[in-house]
């Protein structure tokens, strides 16, 4: 089975070696950690524009786009972080657990909002990127 979802959770972990978590922190402790979302995937269709008189439908692979966001007490050290991840996930392309990544973008990168983990009164700081992977079916 591709599994994009499956792939940038190995790719982010053995880049930064931090957790990274599906949707939401499950675990215990404390940051640093990376939390992922699978935002939306689209599925676009495209006509064969052969003359035939009942074009088929030919599918391009799914692109799906993940929020990816970085918990960590210093705000340098989560820039940091996501530098690792940047560097390790854009313009990747290639094979990795039985998925084929066409391709890989960091579109952006953005400062989060500070955010107060239960339990503590200090911020932690976030940094947020947008990722689009493509892979084949």
């Amino acid at each position: 089975m591709s599994a994009p979802h499956v792939w940038l959770k190995e790719a982010i972990e053995a880049a930064t070696s931090l957790q990274a978590w599906p949707v939401g922190m499950t675990g215990e402790g404390g940051p640093p950690f990376v939390i992922y979302a699978r935002e939306a995937t689209a599925r676009e269709q495209l006509l064969d524009d052969t003359l035939d008189a009942t074009p088929e439908p030919q599918a391009t692979p799914p692109v799906a786009r993940f929020a990816v966001a970085i918990y960590a007490d210093d705000y340098v050290a989560a820039w940091d972080v996501a530098g690792q991840i940047t560097g390790a996930i854009h313009l990747y392309a290639g094979e990795a657990e039985g998925t084929t990544i066409e391709q890989c973008l960091v579109l952006d990168e953005r400062d989060g909002q500070p955010d107060y983990l239960d339990g503590r009164d200090v911020p932690t700081y976030t940094v947020e990127l947008s990722v689009e992977v493509r892979w084949v079916e």
